[in-house]
Formats: C-alpha cells, sequence, structure tokens
C-alpha cells in the first residue's frame, strides 16, 4: 500500500517527516481532485484524510472506502467544526465512559 495524506498543512508536513507525501486542499474542488490523483496513482492507496477535509467531501470518502480504497478520517491541528454533543455522548458521559 501507498500511504498519503490529505489535510492542514501542518499536518501534511508531519507526515512528510516519515516519509509520507501529501497535499493540502483549500476548498472542496481541490480536495475531490486530490482524491482522485491519489487512488489512480496506485491500485492500493492508503489515504489518510484530516476531518477537516473530511467534512468537504465525506460522500466522496464513503463511496472511495466502498470502492475499496482505504480511508482513515484522522484528527487534525484544529477542531473541524464546533462539536455539539450528541445524545449517545451525553449518555456514555452520564455513564462514565469516555472513548
Amino acid at each position: 500500500m501507498t500511504p498519503f495524506v490529505l489535510g492542514e498543512e501542518e499536518v501534511v508536513l508531519g507526515f512528510a517527516l516519515i516519509g509520507i507525501r501529501g497535499s493540502t486542499p483549500a476548498n472542496r474542488e481541490e480536495a475531490l481532485r486530490e482524491l482522485d490523483a491519489a487512488r489512480a496513482r496506485t491500485a492500493q492507496a492508503m489515504l489518510f484524510v484530516t476531518e477537516a477535509v473530511a467534512d468537504l467531501i465525506r460522500s466522496e470518502i464513503r463511496d472511495a472506502m466502498l470502492g475499496g480504497t482505504v480511508i482513515q478520517i484522522i484528527p487534525g491541528v484544529r477542531p473541524a467544526r464546533a462539536v455539539a454533543e450528541d445524545s449517545q455522548a451525553a449518555l456514555l458521559a452520564a455513564l462514565g465512559i469516555k472513548l
């Protein structure tokens, strides 16, 4: 498998330190273009995508995963969005369970 990362500049630079190439898309169109390019480079691509970029192309990531591409969503350096507490998180917190 050939790893590739899509994310913020700091994340891509961090991965570059261990020899993994990446890209920093600024908008949805760039993210889609880079996702398609990464999948086309090798038959077995392993993509790391930060939460912020994943939010831009959520449905395309799902389709790529269903097509056999290995994609891991990873945290970025900044929160992707303000996280609203949902009912499941509230229940787990009430039970004292932290994931």
